[in-house]
């Protein structure tokens, strides 16, 4: 996984001013795309909650990102900045894992299994609540069950 700061060097993110509304929006998108895959679970393909599942968590950390004053291009840099947040790898290699899966079901035509879409709702609520406790002010203002 390329570290956060080749991502600037290469403009796949881009410092901005900080943008409190953008990010309390996106947080409150993204809790709003984790109850949805929530809900589509066992009622739609599989697909559609992996791809919901990871969305969420994506927006999640692209609010975060606004907050920093940062706006990403590229959903590896996007991964990449949980491991400046301090998460452990473990949690960068779980998103990414999701976000290969995304790419696969997005682009390829790959399906996914009851299974995968249960764990990606696992991984993706796991991230959330993490996340959240990062930035009580997004938590506050996305204010959703997670699953």
């Amino acid at each position: 996984m390329k570290e956060f700061a080749s991502f600037l060097a290469t403009n796949a993110v881009r410092r901005q001013q900080p943008d409190v509304h953008t990010a309390t929006a996106t947080a409150r998108d993204s809790a709003d795309r984790l109850a949805l895959a929530g809900r589509l679970l066992g009622k739609e393909a599989p697909k559609y909650v992996v791809e919901n599942a990871y969305e969420s968590v994506r927006e999640l950390v692209d609010a975060l990102l606004f907050l920093r004053g940062y706006k990403s291009y590229s959903h590896e840099a996007t991964v990449a900045y949980l491991l400046v947040l301090g998460l452990p790898l473990s949690d960068a290699g779980a998103l990414d894992r999701l976000r290969k899966h995304r790419n696969g079901i997005k682009y390829y035509g790959e399906a996914a299994t009851e299974q995968q879409a249960q764990e990606a709702l696992r991984v993706a609520g796991q991230l959330t609540r993490k996340l959240r406790k990062r930035e009580p002010a997004l938590a506050q203002a996305a204010e959703s069950t997670v699953p």
